[in-house]
């Protein structure tokens, strides 16, 4: 838990000169892990935003809610502890904040997509209710 709050801390103090970093051309490790953060973040938000309206979509199931939230927290705990075997894989090298990072933007891209098929999509010609996420 300590080596979590330590790889946020460190990336969001990078925070404060994020506004400077141009992600296009980030090329120092401080400036890979500002760029990491904020693709980390917007990933995030599309994930709360699509699980907001599958909630919304749901509500009318009885307990499909609250399962649908009891299986986000069991997946927070997944991703947490996948992401910290990564980290710790890379303990050795200044990268392994950026590798933590992709991690996490990767499988919450992928749960996030699942979330889109799952709920948000319909067996027929349907349009789903929200695009596809990419």
């Amino acid at each position: 838990m300590q080596k979590y709050v330590l790889i946020l801390l460190s990336i969001f103090s990078c925070l404060v000169q994020a506004e400077e970093v141009d992600c296009e051309n980030a090329m120092t490790t401080q400036e890979l892990n500002v760029c990491a953060s904020r693709e980390m973040l917007a990933a995030d938000s599309t994930l709360d935003e699509y699980l907001s309206k599958a909630k919304d979509k749901s509500a009318h199931e009885t307990g499909s809610v609250e399962l649908l939230k009891k299986s986000q927290i069991a997946w927070h705990a997944y991703r947490k502890a996948y992401c910290d075997a990564i980290y710790q894989m890379w303990s050795g090298g200044t990268i392994r904040g950026v590798m933590f990072s992709g991690c996490m933007i990767q499988l919450t891209k992928q749960r996030t997509h699942q979330i889109w098929e799952d709920y948000l999509t319909y067996m027929d010609s349907s349009p789903p209710v929200l695009p596809e996420p990419k």
